[in-house]
């Protein structure tokens, strides 16, 4: 499926069974739409109870209307504990907490998928809540829906 460093295929996977199979938890596949503005592109994905998030690209201005945005667990961050980047912050509900040590995994639904957040032991993240978290956009896969192929 791909040939490359541990450390390429994990950050820059070429297909969608390369971007669920490497990572424990594996990357978040959630289906967005994309909407081209002047500054850059409009990621809007689906949330189960009011309005999509809107995430900002403003270096892949070329993606087709329907995509799969990935992005690793550990790119998702309590909004209070992270900041900086090119990272943009949404308001989740968040479904499960599950501590587990040095990180804490929070599950919410996006798109209509499960999606895993890795937090620092110390979130405030509790079920049923809702948590500002950032999403680090620098750290995003863009798949085509219909080919699995990484579009950036």
């Amino acid at each position: 499926q791909q040939i490359g460093t541990p450390s390429e295929i994990y950050n820059r996977p070429e297909n969608l069974f390369v971007a669920d199979f490497m990572g424990s938890p594996a990357m978040n596949l959630i289906p967005a739409k994309t909407r081209a503005n002047g500054v850059g592109t409009h990621i809007e994905i689906a949330r189960a109870n009011g309005d999509p998030i809107v995430l900002v690209d403003t270096k892949n201005t070329d993606l087709p209307e329907n995509v799969i945005l990935g992005v690793r667990p550990e790119d998702i961050a309590d909004a209070a504990k992270h900041s900086g980047g090119e990272s943009q912050e949404a308001e989740c509900v968040i479904d499960i907490v599950e501590p587990a040590g040095a990180d804490t995994f929070a599950v919410m639904q996006l798109g209509g998928k499960h999606v895993t957040a890795r937090l620092h032991s110390e979130t405030t993240a509790s079920a049923g809540n809702a948590q500002r978290l950032t999403f680090d956009l620098g750290k995003v896969s863009y798949f085509s829906p219909d080919t699995g192929l990484r579009l950036n």
